[in-house]
């Protein structure tokens, strides 16, 4: 059953590294976060500053590892897990890619209500079994 949901600021930046450049992105954005089958999750509106307007993301976190789930004009499930590598599909409006995630670490804060407040994932992105970009993720979750 899923709890109410509680209106939250998302401070997210990302930085994906390729052979060539370097790029940052950061923003901020209002989002909502709820509690759903024994996981936290906060849901937020994607933007032109993040390339992915008409989408919507929803980050879960769990015991065992985050998800970050994308429908709308980009679709994709990109779960996250130590040490492990998963493959997943990245749809978009230019077409459909499958991909490796091998995530090198995962970091989860929480408050004392065990609600999420920091996410910070470090992760590698293979297209065709070749690493494509070194990637971080930090998402600041504040009330």
């Amino acid at each position: 059953m899923t709890e109410e949901r509680k209106k939250v600021w998302l401070s997210i930046s990302g930085t994906v590294k390729n052979q060539e450049e370097k790029d940052t992105l950061e923003f901020l954005t209002e989002g909502a976060l709820y509690k759903e089958a024994n996981q936290s999750c906060v849901t937020y509106e994607e933007s032109e500053v993040s390339g992915m307007e008409g989408t919507i993301t929803t980050v879960c976190v769990n015991a065992q590892k985050v998800s970050v789930i994308r429908l709308g004009t980009t679709n994709s499930i990109m779960e996250f897990e130590r040490g492990k590598r998963n493959l997943t599909w990245y749809s978009t409006p230019y077409g459909d890619v499958t991909m490796g995630i091998l995530t090198k670490d995962v970091f989860v804060n929480y408050n004392d209500e065990k609600e999420p407040t920091k996410v910070s994932i470090d992760y590698n992105i293979e297209i065709e079994g070749v690493t494509n970009s070194q990637n971080v993720l930090n998402i600041k979750i504040t009330q």
